[in-house]
């Protein structure tokens, strides 16, 4: 059985692409080239994958599938902050929200339920982790400068953007 701990913490993850998805798509007019908006772009798509991913388990527990105005107003707000950083400094900030407040709420998820208590769950709450490390990872190569810094979240993908080289 699910607990109410797991579901409260699902949702928030919820919020959480919702955050994102708002984050990048207005970070993504900033774009100065093709490069960027492909950048920008993936990003943006990974966070709508896992909104997908997560709305069948989401359902089946009873929890709102419905935008979160709250998280897409402070994901908007969060882009609009760093609209006069430069490319790399934007990054910079995107690994430190990631580390410190992403990353940490994501990965907790596989902590509150087990595969034998509930396999669907469990297995999302994996994948939700794996997909914050691997925007953790995309923007660490950003920063590092990296010649193709996105091709972990482009493996990660089901539907990934092409690349403009």
């Amino acid at each position: 059985m699910i607990g109410q701990e797991f579901s409260k913490a699902l949702l928030s993850v919820y919020n959480g692409e919702q955050f994102g998805e708002a984050f990048f798509s207005r970070l993504l007019p900033t774009a100065e080239n093709q490069m960027q908006s492909y950048i920008l772009g993936s990003l943006l798509q990974l966070e709508t994958e896992g909104k997908i991913v997560m709305r069948p388990l989401m359902l089946k527990l009873g929890l709102p599938l419905a935008d979160n105005e709250n998280a897409i107003a402070d994901g908007a707000s969060a882009a609009q902050a760093m609209m006069d950083m430069s490319w790399t400094n934007k990054f910079v900030a995107i690994v430190s929200i990631i580390r410190e407040h992403g990353l940490p709420q994501y990965e907790a998820l596989a902590g509150m339920v087990s595969a034998e208590e509930e396999k669907a769950a469990y297995d999302l709450a994996l994948f939700m982790g794996e997909h914050e490390r691997v925007i953790l990872a995309a923007a660490e190569n950003m920063v590092a400068g990296k010649k193709d810094p996105m091709s972990p979240l482009a493996k990660f993908l089901n539907f990934p953007l092409d690349p403009p080289y």
